[in-house]
């Protein structure tokens, strides 16, 4: 398994941000032991990740795992392969449907997905998606484990 590497840096190294990001979450009708299934796909904007992650731990409950990427347009790589400058940067989870059987990081990852069904991330009533927010899959249940 990769190793987690923290290090200190100079905040001052990075010269642009986005301060209204887009993230991309995949629900999938995961199996007992396999994340792959049938997929549903989202696009979140006005939130910031742990309300992305909240809706979509919500959704998921306990029957889906869910994966949360961050969306990013390179218009460099538009100009250079048109209709292909949209990527994503996974932040939880992975692509469910991804056949991890030769990559054992990226089948760690697929089990870390499929626990967080029984053993959700814990997200604070602050940081929670507004009530309201469009809700396809939530049977009206809270998961949600106060802080």
């Amino acid at each position: 398994m990769r190793q987690i590497e923290i290090k200190p840096v100079d905040e001052r190294d990075s010269s642009w941000e986005v301060p209204t990001p887009r993230f991309r979450v995949y629900l999938h009708s995961s199996g007992h032991d396999k994340t792959y299934g049938s997929t549903w796909t989202y696009d979140i904007t006005g939130a910031d990740a742990l309300q992305a992650i909240d809706w979509a731990q919500r959704q998921a409950g306990d029957r889906l795992t869910y994966a949360l990427a961050l969306v990013l347009d390179d218009p460099t790589e538009e100009q250079r392969n048109p209709g292909h400058g949209r990527g994503l940067v996974w932040l939880v989870g992975t692509d469910g449907n991804d056949n991890t059987e030769k990559d054992p990081e990226q089948r760690a990852v697929q089990r870390r997905m499929l626990m967080r069904r029984t053993k959700p991330v814990v997200i604070a009533p602050s940081d929670a998606v507004p009530p309201g927010a469009f809700d396809p899959f939530n049977d009206g249940t809270e998961r949600r484990s106060e802080v």
